[in-house]
């Protein structure tokens, strides 16, 4: 699943500046190498798990899409990356020995991306899918679920799923939670009172047509929901219950079992010695870390 961003001021919503500032400034630069880690140093077992023409170039291409904090964003007026899913694959990139390349590319297209071979791998708030599994292999890394979220000005008529019948739920263009919203209302409402569904790009523009009142709700993963209280405080509120729980993966050609595996060893590496924990502590994420880093065990 996916979106973009926000930082805190006064009115209804508060304002959309971290989401649609940073939304635009990322957008605008179509790849961004940064140097890993610079407290971490390479492993030289873990570098000989890499394919060659990996090694040999020293870049990893990873395929990201802006922004969805706290996973992946920057803030306003600045093109720093930051996120957990971020600061993860810059420990890994450290960990083989490698630089990281950032490719931000439309959600749409991340598959693509992979299948193309123009990026490596693709890390990104990404759920593993068995529809996806036909052209990509995954490493569970993140547990997540769905959360439908709405304005406090609804809290009076909008108390549960129910209510939304008839109503307009935003979610974002070309994720697996548009499906699940069609398969919601269906098994929810009426079939003259279905929800609305309207497929939006980025949470900067959902966030608008909650404003404009011309959407009442929105559904995404619930650590954006978490970011955006966070960040709005006392602004949102939920409605029901975690939907759909799954995982979040990182995703592989595949073709690339190798690298796959590389990088999994590193991940291993990384839980083993507490990094993994540490970087989603980070951002107030800890609850969603896997016991074990698994392929293909989405649904």
């Amino acid at each position: 699943m996916k979106s973009n961003q926000t930082n805190r001021r006064s009115g209804h919503l508060g304002s959309i500046t971290r989401l649609a500032v940073a939304t635009a400034l990322a957008l605008g630069v179509p790849g961004s190498i940064v140097a890993a880690s610079a407290d971490t140093a390479p492993s030289e077992e873990l570098r000989q798990m890499l394919p060659e023409s990996v090694r040999d170039a020293g870049t990893l291409n990873v395929a990201i899409s802006l922004a969805y904090p706290p996973m992946e964003y920057s803030d306003a007026g600045s093109t720093d990356l930051k996120g957990a899913d971020i600061d993860l694959a810059k420990e890994v990139a450290a960990r083989l020995g490698l630089k990281i390349n950032f490719q931000n590319v439309d959600f749409s297209q991340l598959i693509t991306s992979v299948t193309t071979g123009r990026s490596d791998m693709i890390w990104t708030a990404f759920s593993d899918l068995t529809t996806r599994q036909e052209q990509l292999d995954f490493i569970d890394y993140f547990k997540t679920g769905n959360k439908i979220f709405a304005p406090v000005a609804y809290q009076d008529s909008i108390k549960t799923v129910q209510d939304l019948c008839g109503k307009t739920v935003s979610v974002a263009t070309g994720t697996s939670w548009v499906g699940f919203m069609e398969s919601l209302s269906k098994e929810t409402c009426d079939a003259s009172a279905q929800m609305n569904l309207l497929q939006i790009g980025t949470l900067g523009e959902q966030l608008m047509q909650l404003k404009q009142d011309r959407a009442q709700a929105v559904m995404m993963g619930f650590e954006g929901v978490l970011d955006l209280q966070k960040q709005q405080p006392d602004q949102f509120y939920t409605i029901g219950d975690l939907y759909d729980p799954g995982n979040y993966g990182i995703a592989f050609a595949k073709e690339s079992t190798q690298l796959r595996e590389a990088v999994k060893a590193t991940l291993d590496a990384m839980k083993a010695d507490g990094a993994y924990t540490d970087i989603l502590d980070r951002y107030g994420l800890k609850g969603a870390a896997v016991e074990s880093f698994t392929v293909n065990a989405g649904k």
